[in-house]
């Protein structure tokens, strides 16, 4: 047996607390990529360059993770960050990666961004792929294109970048929280009633922005209520839902509703949008978004991200107190404790490409396997299109082609690109440091 090198010793930060909830379970954590391809092969020279000048601005992001007594702290990590040429996706957190919970490889013309959901989320790391490939193509093409809305040394620093919103106790309204949950029984996927993870399956569609815009304005939706209500038809059309509502559940960001606008860390929480069955069946798909998209915004501006915020912090800092590593787990492992509901909406926002749009071809998003398995429709809007990912355990591409069905009888034009399998690597994370 290999025995692991003992880490350095890294600084203890802040304990991470808005982190803290994805370091736990029952299985290894495994890494988020983003995958980004160009119109052109990558050069390695300037990809390392670019992201030297990123983090320069950026550093929050090399931070690694220290583990003392349980629990997990921020540590600054001034090791150099190396971008690698590499086909396949590496170990990050670990002695590969100079113990960075961030990487970036590259592979012909697609750059992959991997991150550990630890360390941020999915906007957070937008904000690093976004300075990555701006200094990148600056670099590549000997000009200065627009950095509009993109951290770069023209920013100056703020303190409030590196806020988490959970290090502090919030009292919270369990009841209050449990009811905007809902108490509906839940319709799930049969293919995930003994769903084995072992896999992931990426389905990738592209709609072009214009197209997919106007149907959901014409219909007063949004992109994410949009796509859940036709991932809702899509369901009830392939399944005969009878005692149960199909749960749409939207990954929100809470950082305009909790002031916290500026910070890279995690700052999410979820919306659940139910469909009855006989509303899935007999509600057209524009009306049904409408719908949808009258939820998210009546939970967003009512009283629930603080209600929500509250509850997760009750649990982070419940389980935060607990003696030992394994009741630590027992409280903190949500995704182990929570079943997931019938599918996912993940509208990460877009990629910040100014006047370079034309040069990113695809933009593909990989999570990791959910605990108990579920299905994933990820979005971005990036250079003119919705790239749709529909990330599952599920080996059948039936609700991605009815999902297409269904875009075909709204008239709104797409592509559809190659399926692949995937398993993204587990994350290193640190041992136990006295």
């Amino acid at each position: 047996m290999t025995q692991r090198n003992a880490p350095p010793r890294f600084a203890v930060k802040e304990w991470n607390a808005c982190g803290a909830t994805q370091f736990y379970g029952k299985d290894r954590k495994r890494s988020y990529i983003v995958e980004v391809s160009l119109s052109e092969p990558v050069r390695g020279e300037l990809l390392q360059q670019a992201a030297d000048k990123a983090l320069k601005r950026l550093p929050y992001y090399g931070s690694t993770f220290v583990r003392r007594k349980g629990l997990y702290y921020y540590a600054d990590n001034d090791l150099p960050l190396v971008v690698a040429e590499s086909e396949n996706p590496r170990v990050i957190g670990g002695e590969i990666t100079n113990y960075h919970m961030i990487d970036v490889t590259y592979w012909k013309n697609k750059i992959s961004f991997a991150m550990f959901h630890g360390l941020c989320d999915g906007l957070g790391l937008n904000r690093w792929i976004e300075a990555v490939l701006y200094h990148y193509v600056c670099l590549k093409d000997g000009k200065t294109y627009s950095d509009e809305g993109i951290y770069t040394d023209k920013i100056p620093y703020d303190p409030s970048e590196r806020a988490d919103i959970h290090l502090q106790r919030r009292k919270a309204n369990i009841k209050k929280v449990k009811a905007l949950m809902g108490t509906e029984k839940r319709f799930r996927l049969p293919e995930l009633l003994e769903n084995k993870v072992d896999r992931m399956y990426s389905l990738p569609l592209k709609v072009k922005t214009t197209d997919f815009l106007s149907w959901c304005k014409a219909n007063g939706a949004s992109p994410a209520a949009g796509a859940a209500a036709i991932m809702t038809k899509a369901i009830a059309r392939e399944n005969d839902v009878r005692d149960s509502v199909i749960m749409s559940v939207v990954p929100i960001s809470l950082r305009k509703a909790l002031h916290a606008e500026k910070t890279f860390k995690n700052c999410y929480a979820a919306i659940f949008l139910p469909t009855t069955p006989e509303d899935a069946r007999s509600m057209p798909v524009g009306e049904l978004a409408a719908k949808l998209r009258a939820g998210m915004r009546t939970q967003m501006s009512g009283e629930f991200p603080g209600l929500v915020c509250a509850g997760m912090n009750t649990m982070i800092h419940l389980g935060a107190k607990m003696p030992g590593y394994r009741l630590k787990t027992k409280v903190l492992a949500m995704g182990d404790n929570n079943p997931q509901d019938t599918f996912f909406v993940d509208y990460v926002g877009g990629l910040r490409c100014n006047d370079y749009a034309d040069q990113i071809t695809e933009v593909r998003y990989l999570n990791a396997p959910p605990a108990n398995g579920a299905s994933f429709v990820l979005m971005s809007e990036t250079a003119g299109c919705f790239h749709i990912n529909f990330t599952q355990t599920i080996d059948s591409d039936r609700y991605y082609l009815a999902f297409a069905a269904i875009l075909d009888e709204l008239g709104i034009p797409y592509e559809k690109l190659p399926y692949e399998s995937y398993l993204n690597p587990v994350v290193d994370l640190p041992p136990e440091q006295r």
